[in-house]
This record gives C-alpha cells, structure tokens and sequence, in this order.
C-alpha cells in the first residue's frame, strides 16, 4: 500500500521554520481516568454483601473521582491552548525571516561592503563620543568619532573599511562605544542589527529563537526592534 504523507508535514519548512521535535509519548505506567473507573466498578462489584462499602468512603471516592475527571479535562484544555499558541507563533515568526531584528550586543557581522549598523545607547548629554571597531583577533581597526550627543539611542553605521579605507572582509566585528560623562570616560551599551535567516520553536517552553546570519542563535525576547 503507498505511503499517504500528511499534508501538514512539511507546513513549517514552507514558511521557513524549524519544526520542534514531537513530545513524549504517554507513560503507560501511570493510572488514567479510565483505570480509576475500572478499579472503583470492580469494588463495588467484588464487596462483600455482609460488609458493603461505607457510604462515606464511597462518597470520598466518588468524589476523587469527579477531581480527577475535572483536572483532566482542565488538562486537555490547556493541551489544545497550547498548540493553539504554537500555531500562532509559527505564523508571527515566519514573517522574521529574511528581516533585520535589532538586539543587545557587542558583536555584529559584515556580510559585504553594505556594512555593520547599530546603536549605542546613550543614558545622558555626552561629549566625545567615539565608537571602536575590532576584527576577530581583537586588533583594532577603525575609530570613528561622532562628536556630542543627547540622551537616546544613537544610531552607528560601520562600511566595513579601516583607516586606510580598505575593505577588511566578511567576518564578526566587536563594536565598543566609549564617551565623556561629566569629567570621566565610560563605555556605553550596544545594539547591533542582524538578519534573520531561520526560526527554531522550542517544543518545551514554546519559545521563539532566531538564527542570525553570522552571528548564531538569539531569544526572540531578546529583540527591541523589528526592521
């Protein structure tokens, strides 16, 4: 007989997601609503006339019996939400792909001479602001100054050149922004923008992560901006 392919199989790879791996099957070693049913069935049926079940006790059981019939059904609610949200993320994340996503970090990637852009987050009115480029060997590259600054977020754009304005080549860069604060010089945080080249659902916590071109795997949560 020809094997029939379910036509929801391959409905994450069409929309460029990466398809989190089926859960665990039930444990048989646990007993189940049906199991509880059978056992109780079997107790009154197997009572002894002379001694039947108190009524009590049979109400306690009777009503063990309706809490777990409710958690169960609580349960598979919650099952059927679950997959109900996973559906949703798929959809939502597949239209990350092949975006820019702008995260925190000191790192970014240049793929060609279109560069490396970001932003340095700056907490207050700074002076002398500069940003500093180094290769993966952790020499210095390119300083660039941008002058005074008021508080916010800073846009940055690196062409990928050194000082002599040779192209240097794809490859992960290390960005350091530094600035005068008052009478001191500080470092300042970073963001770097990347683009997103796949999408991976965690089957356990639901979660999104994105695969970023050159730079490897982020949490989704991780993301302040979508461009």
């Amino acid at each position: 007989m020809p094997t029939i392919n379910n036509p929801t199989d391959n409905i994450y790879t069409d929309i460029g997601i990466n398809r989190p791996p089926p859960t665990d099957q039930p444990n048989r070693g646990e007993l189940g609503q049906s199991d509880f049913l059978a056992l109780l069935t079997a107790q009154l049926a197997n009572q002894d006339p002379l001694s039947p079940t108190d009524s009590k006790e049979f109400t306690s059981q009777m009503s063990q019996f309706a809490s777990l019939d409710s958690l169960q059904s609580l349960v598979t609610k919650f099952d059927d939400l679950a997959t109900s949200l996973t559906s949703n993320q798929a959809l939502q994340a597949s239209s990350l792909v092949g975006r820019q996503v702008l995260f925190p970090s000191a790192v970014g990637y240049v793929a060609d001479e279109s560069g490396m852009a970001g932003q340095i987050n700056v907490p207050r009115n700074v002076t002398n602001l500069r940003f500093e480029i180094k290769d993966a060997s952790g020499q210095l590259v390119r300083s660039i100054n941008v002058g005074s600054k008021p508080a916010g977020d800073i846009e940055f754009f690196w062409d990928g050149r050194n000082e002599a304005g040779d192209f240097l080549g794809a490859g992960q860069y290390e960005v350091a922004a530094f600035a005068t604060v008052g009478d001191q010089t500080e470092q300042l945080p970073t963001s770097i923008r990347a683009q997103v080249q796949s999408v991976n659902l965690a089957a356990s916590s639901g979660g999104i992560f994105l695969n970023l071109t050159g730079l490897g795997q982020i949490d989704f949560n991780d993301v302040k901006e979508v461009g």
